[in-house]
């Protein structure tokens, strides 16, 4: 998309103040936002609007105040869970580490909660979790902010916005990777690719062909080709992927520049300071791939790992690598349930609501286009409106009617010893 430098001048001349021009238009220079995301759509030189103009005008249709404010007064939907990874300012750290598309800034958080706690209702994933289970209505003004895996800024960086504002936030850690006791593979996933010199990658794994390196745009496809190989795999088959392509990157050591993970204090830290602390598995592998002792393990472990550290019951999970087309399943949300979860939150985006099992609650994810509030309060609304139809939340959903839970009410998935086969 192509970027006009006075388009704004031009939105004055044909009869726009400045506020209005920018209003129509979206302040991508603050937003920082990518093509097709937040640029400014352009004007050609006879002032024709273009067809990228035609999607300026979608954009500014869709998120325009008034729109938004209509929707936010529809009594139907249910409430929104907000999916958060990483708080941080360092530009070595969005990419080198963490995909960047997941990195917020400290002032975009800032605004986003501003935001959040002056026109929501900000509560914890545990009040919502109890009113689907009891099968109270959810105020559909009702926002829950989370935090995925247990990256270290989350205590330096959100933690501090969170108590500025009087917010509460529900995070979702990565046992096995606390205080970077083993490196999250994802993590040491992308830290080989993007720093390794070769032009190439050959791994056994992938046969005899190379895999492109030569440029970052080509090392983020095959960061994005691999993790999908990764996701879909068993918890050896993954755990061999990961260290053939570190070898083959000449980064089998676990070298980094800066620690990545929370450790035990941080995390009791914020568990004092009112915030919830939830488990997210131990190894993040994708559950619905791995076996069925591994899939117990990882749920089991991780609940009790950090109620060891906490000296408190841990009562909510989310399901790892949301980004996967099926990170859960039946069998997955029963073997958490039956674990002692109250609670296990999805990544996909859809209300709160008692339409889905309190084991496969939505989640809308955070993107760089949420920097301006104004696509942030729409995504909202949006999301809670909608009817997401998800085949996992389905299969959980339709097991949910036939399971009776300990206390003679529903619960979801079948028998935990029977896997589900995991789409392609």
């Amino acid at each position: 998309m192509r970027k006009d430098p006075d388009m704004r001048e031009r939105g004055r001349g044909r009869g726009l103040t400045g506020e209005e021009s920018r209003c129509l238009w979206g302040d991508a220079d603050r937003a920082g936002l990518g093509p097709g995301r937040g640029d400014v759509p352009y004007i050609d030189e006879n002032g024709a609007i273009s067809v990228d103009g035609l999607w300026g005008f979608g954009r500014a249709f869709r998120n325009c105040a008034p729109l938004v404010r209509a929707m936010s007064l529809l009594p139907w939907g249910g409430a929104t869970i907000l999916r958060y990874h990483s708080v941080n300012d360092d530009p070595g750290w969005a990419g080198d580490y963490v995909q960047r598309s997941l990195v917020v800034s400290t002032d975009v958080f800032d605004r986003q909660v501003a935001y959040l706690v002056e026109r929501h209702r900000v509560v914890g994933v545990p009040e919502l979790a109890d009113a689907i289970a009891s099968g109270r209505r959810v105020d559909p003004r009702t926002v829950a902010i989370t935090f995925d895996d247990g990256y270290e800024d989350n205590y330096r960086c959100a933690f501090p916005i969170l108590r500025k504002h009087g917010a509460t936030a529900t995070f979702y850690v990565t046992t096995g990777a606390i205080s970077d006791e083993s490196i999250l593979w994802t993590v040491a996933l992308r830290h080989a690719i993007r720093r390794t010199e070769s032009q190439g990658l050959k791994c056994g794994t992938f046969g005899a062909c190379s895999i492109d390196l030569s440029t970052p745009r080509a090392k983020e496809k095959a960061i994005a080709f691999i993790t999908a190989v990764v996701k879909r795999s068993g918890e050896r088959e993954a755990l061999e992927i990961v260290n053939e392509v570190r070898e083959a990157c000449g980064n089998s050591r676990d070298t980094y520049d800066s620690r990545i993970m929370m450790n035990p204090d941080e995390i009791r830290e914020m568990h004092e300071g009112g915030m919830t602390i939830g488990a997210h598995s131990v190894t993040h592998y994708n559950l619905p791939s791995v076996s069925t002792d591994a899939l117990v393990g990882e749920v089991g472990e991780s609940k009790r790992a950090l109620e060891e550290l906490l000296g408190c019951e841990v009562e909510h999970f989310a399901y790892p690598n949301g980004r996967t087309n099926r990170h859960f399943d039946a069998t997955t949300a029963a073997v958490v349930a039956d674990a002692g979860f109250r609670s296990g939150v999805t990544s996909i985006a859809g209300p709160v609501s008692r339409r889905y099992p309190v084991h496969c609650l939505p989640r809308l994810g955070i993107v760089p286009h949420d920097a301006d509030v104004r696509w942030l309060a729409a995504d909202i609304q949006y999301a809670r409106l909608s009817r997401p139809n998800h085949s996992s939340l389905r299969e959980v959903t339709a097991s949910s009617r036939s399971r009776p839970t300990r206390g003679g009410g529903r619960d979801v998935a079948g028998p935990t010893g029977e896997r589900q086969e995991a789409a392609s």
